[in-house]
């Protein structure tokens, strides 16, 4: 059986959770139902459907919903998506499904479900990709560079009939095609040029140009849909190589980026692009995920819009420094201001600013040499740390001994004022100090009127 996280959600769940929980469901209209297995509603609440090829369920009792992953994660009490996956995987493989006595017991007990048979396919979407490569593809390339992305990408994608134009009832749509590693057809997503609307032909599928690339890259960028990960080929001059997810879903192998030792996340701002970035992190907490700066903007197109719309941009510093870098590098330095969406004079305000902050760096840590009571190596952080053990012991015994000497002056200055009282004849107690006399206020006399 396919062990993929996509194939796993095409389980049939009523099979599944009746076979290995015993839940016994019972269709409800489009839906199956039963009492929730998460709480101790008498009534039916726990229902389980089948939505655009996948299986969800949702506990109306508990709030909870999802996948065979939540759910497993929910019941077993495990701590995240790649353990559910792996416990899942395990059960169905016909091992052990986790290591523990019960889900060992339930492993060798309950025979392995099988897949639920794959829908049939309602497109033959070789022979639909034939039929939009007969149309012209125009309006495609308007549409495209209408979304500022670089006119030679959009030849190349159109030359090679990833990109192709789809008439459908009266409307036109841009149409990209997905392809896996072994350059099969897996799916159409259509993009409307006119107004707002999304769809996919087939099974959805990443989309990528460098499946080769992916597997021995050491930093690879992420994107939820086909029109950011190509602005972010528009927007970076040198970019490493990257897969376009078609959605906030993880539905690649996570063996497919084993080899990365960085994942740059160029995802929407918003809770699905949030979402998204949860479950890289389940899947894959050995790597580094870090976050692609959108400088303030929900996602890489409309950055690359706002780029080259010449709004300006709110560079952070890493921008700052890439941008002078190239700078260095380049000989046109029109050009290069045009590309990163500046005008010139801002373009050279951000160099000589680059440039102060560099020498002032330069200037206070002398750079070339050690800096000044850092040590080089790791004998001297030792003796360091010692010395620094021993000058706080010094600074503690000066500190107790400035102490004693401010109770002794107190107690010298004390018997000094009693020593003075007793030579005026006024009465000295050891404990109280000088006994001072209360001074009467003579009434004055008022003069008669």
């Amino acid at each position: 059986m396919d062990r993929s996280v996509e194939a796993l959600k095409q389980v049939n769940l009523v099979d599944f959770l009746a076979r290995q929980y015993g839940l016994e469901l019972r269709r409800r209209g489009a839906a199956f139902a039963c009492r929730s297995p998460f709480t101790e509603d008498r009534e039916p609440s726990f229902f389980v459907q089948r939505v655009q090829g996948h299986w969800l369920f949702k506990d109306f009792s508990s709030g909870a919903g999802g996948t065979i992953f939540d759910f497993v994660r929910m019941k077993e009490k495990l701590g995240s998506f790649r353990e559910a996956l792996s416990f899942v995987r395990r059960l169905f493989s016909g091992g052990s499904s986790w290591d523990t006595r019960e889900c060992k017991a339930e492993a060798v007990a309950v025979p392995a479900p099988a897949a639920a048979p794959e829908p049939a396919r309602r497109y033959d979407v070789d022979a639909l990709h034939e039929r939009f490569r007969r149309e012209d593809p125009g309006v495609c390339r308007q549409y495209l560079l209408s979304r500022s992305l670089d006119a030679g990408l959009v030849e190349e994608l159109i030359g090679d009939g990833t990109v192709v134009h789809n008439r459908h009832r009266g409307r036109s749509f841009c149409a990209f095609a997905v392809r896996d590693e072994a350059g099969r057809l897996r799916c159409l997503d259509n993009h409307a040029i006119e107004g707002k609307g999304k769809f996919v032909l087939g099974g959805k599928f990443p989309f990528s140009r460098e499946w080769k690339e992916l597997r021995g890259a050491k930093v690879v960028f992420l994107t939820e849909g086909i029109i950011d990960y190509l602005s972010v080929k528009t927007l970076e001059p040198n970019p490493p190589p990257g897969l376009a997810l078609l959605g906030n879903r993880i539905t690649f192998e996570p063996s497919l980026l084993e080899g990365a030792e960085a994942l740059l996340c160029a995802l929407d701002r918003d809770r699905g692009g949030t979402s998204a970035y949860l479950d890289l992190q389940d899947l894959h907490p050995d790597k580094e995920l870090p976050i692609y700066d959108l400088e303030g903007h929900k996602d890489p197109n409309e950055l690359l819009m706002a780029v080259r719309s010449g709004k300006g941009r709110n560079l952070s510093p890493q921008r700052k420094i890439q941008l002078y870098r190239e700078f260095q590098q380049s000989g046109n330095k029109a050009e290069l201001a045009a590309r990163w969406g500046i005008d010139r004079s801002h373009l050279y305000e951000i160099v000589r600013d680059c440039e102060e902050t560099l020498e002032a760096g330069f200037a206070e840590r002398k750079v070339g040499r050690p800096p000044k009571g850092m040590p080089a190596t790791l004998a001297e952080a030792h003796e360091r740390i010692r010395e620094l053990q021993r000058q706080y012991e010094r600074e503690a015994t000066k500190r107790e001994e400035l102490y004693c000497m401010n109770e002794l002056m107190a107690i010298r200055l004390k018997y000094a004022e009693m020593e003075a009282a007793e030579a005026r004849g006024e009465k000295v107690d050891l404990d109280a100090g000088v006994q001072h006399k209360p001074q009467v206020k003579k009434k004055r006399k008022r003069r008669p009127c």
